[in-house]
């Protein structure tokens, strides 16, 4: 069955004098969001990058659209590797030297992975990049961030980019029953539990995350919300073996959107959605009132109390907590 059509975002939107930092945004959904947000005049974009001199081939690319071009922004690159925990911190420490004031920030890194492979940290690289990575980023950015909405005198905007796959493409349920003294990570990181649905499961504790913290923030000042912006024709697919990826690649042929309405979905979120949002999770552009079946079960629940009590307990030996994790 083919998506539903995206519908236009509205006129009129003009993010003159607004900062917006992205994260994986040399390539995909990350750098034609920040071409988007460019067009609509956004004053300063960072682009958050693992690779610095694709990042600055990609401002060399944004600089040459006309509409860019007659709007001056100022772009930054600054190095982000997600895989790494010391990259992460040296990212946040540099953007909160070098940029006054954020009013958006899209958290959209991520990646898929159908065997096990390790990240410098020693995590399965699918919960180190998708998850945990964007927590420490959390984590160090908060306070900043608050800060930041008492500056502009509006909300901090926080988008994070999920999947519908966390409702029903997991595979929790599936590998043996969930005690409330059971590892997590452990599902991830231990070859012999280790599972091909290791995207869709991550992205299932991004979602367990979000509706924790959500309620432990104060919306007036930082508005955090994720969302699925279905499947768009980007390289997303590159890490599957040759086989799959044929099969994928004509599957999106025929169902994936452009990756312009893409850029028009992410837009809504960090944009145009307004503080009903906040600690909600958005299908396209249609905010789901209430959590997935498995995630509002009583195991579903428990996993939620344990992956909280193991991030804080991982994040404690890295970073100093904000009071909303406390």
């Amino acid at each position: 069955m083919r998506q539903a059509k995206v519908t236009p975002l509205p006129e009129g939107i003009n993010l003159e004098g607004e900062t917006v930092v992205i994260t994986g945004a040399s390539a995909g959904m990350g750098l034609e969001t920040a071409r988007q947000m460019l067009r609509l005049r956004c004053s300063t974009m960072v682009l958050a990058v693992r690779n610095v001199s694709k990042g600055e081939e990609c401002v060399q690319q944004l600089e040459q659209d006309p509409v860019i071009q007659s709007n001056k922004p100022t772009i930054k690159v600054l190095k982000l590797d997600v895989g790494q925990y010391d990259s992460v911190q040296e990212f946040t420490k540099e953007l909160q030297q070098k940029i006054e004031a954020v009013d958006i920030l899209i958290l959209n890194a991520g990646i898929g992975r159908l065997k096990l492979e390790r990240s410098p940290t020693g995590h399965e690289e699918t919960l180190q990049i998708n998850y945990l990575s964007n927590v420490l980023i959390l984590s160090e950015l908060l306070p900043y961030l608050e800060a930041s909405a008492g500056k502009t005198g509006s909300p901090t905007r926080i988008s994070w980019v999920g999947s519908r796959m966390h409702e029903k493409g997991h595979d929790f349920e599936k590998k043996g029953p969930f005690r409330s003294d059971d590892s997590v990570f452990a599902r991830f990181d231990d070859e012999k539990r280790f599972s091909r649905f290791s995207y869709a499961n991550s992205k299932l504790l991004c979602a367990m995350f979000m509706y924790t913290l959500a309620p432990r923030l104060d919306p007036t000042k930082i508005v955090l919300n994720m969302f699925c912006p279905g499947m768009v024709n980007t390289n997303m697919s590159d890490y599957l073996p040759l086989p799959l990826r044929v099969v994928f690649e004509g599957v999106k042929y025929l169902m994936g959107r452009p990756i312009e309405d893409g850029g028009n979905i992410y837009i809504n979120a960090a944009v145009v959605a307004g503080p009903e949002t906040h600690g909600k999770y958005l299908y396209d552009k249609d905010i789901q009132p209430e959590p997935s079946t498995y995630i509002k079960s009583t195991v579903g629940q428990v996993v939620q109390k344990r992956l909280w009590e193991e991030t804080m307990e991982e994040m404690k030996k890295i970073t100093t907590l904000p009071s909303e994790f406390c």
